[in-house]
């Protein structure tokens, strides 16, 4: 289970059952409801498209990292 030491915000990765940990996410109100709008028209969740993106972003540093 991943645990966030050293962070200022309170109860940051707070732990959930298993290996899933909330996390707040701070938006401007535009920003969240372009997101909403967004999760609508794709019929997914805000939460599906905030991992598929983490995701993504995860993948391309692993990537780059190997080719630097």
């Amino acid at each position: 289970m991943a645990v966030f030491h050293g962070l200022i915000a309170s109860k940051t990765g707070t732990p959930l059952q298993g290996d899933v940990v909330e996390i707040g996410l701070l938006l401007p109100a535009d920003r969240a409801d372009a997101l909403v709008e967004l999760s609508k028209r794709r019929h997914q969740s805000v939460a599906q498209i905030l991992r598929d993106l983490i995701d993504r972003a995860l993948t391309d540093d692993e990537l780059a990292t190997r080719w630097s």
